[in-house]
């Protein structure tokens, strides 16, 4: 799926994309809090400035993907792969995180504060 079809089934009212194919996509600087991307394929998507507060990433792949500045504040990442990602400036405040492979990430100036970090892979990430 590219970011065209996305968002026209976004704004449809469409807000579950769980196992959606979103590899590469762009989609920064846009509105998409709440929304359920529950085992999405997303490696190297573009949320760069992007409002994900609240939005279900359990066992999504995000590998490469570009989350600076983005708000996932209270987010749902149980078991996400986040490998490589890109996490600098991003607000994780009171995400759920358990289980999820940080490993690789850039982590500078991230907020984790209240965030539930239980067995997650933290090598060789970038802070």
């Amino acid at each position: 799926m590219d970011a065209n079809e996305f968002l026209q089934l976004y704004r449809a009212g469409r807000k579950v994309f769980a196992n959606a194919n979103l590899v590469g996509v762009d989609l920064r600087a846009i509105d998409l809090h709440k929304l359920d991307f529950s085992h999405a394929l997303m490696s190297k998507a573009n949320f760069t400035a992007a409002k994900l507060c609240r939005a279900n990433f359990t066992g999504a792949d995000l590998s490469y993907a570009n989350l600076s500045s983005a708000d996932l504040h209270r987010a749902t990442l149980r078991h996400a792969n986040l490998k490589g990602a890109d996490l600098r400036k991003a607000d994780l405040r009171g995400a759920d995180l358990r289980g999820a492979n940080l490993s690789w990430a850039n982590l500078q100036e991230t907020l984790f504060d209240g965030a539930q970090m239980t067995n997650v892979n933290l090598d060789n990430t970038k802070t």
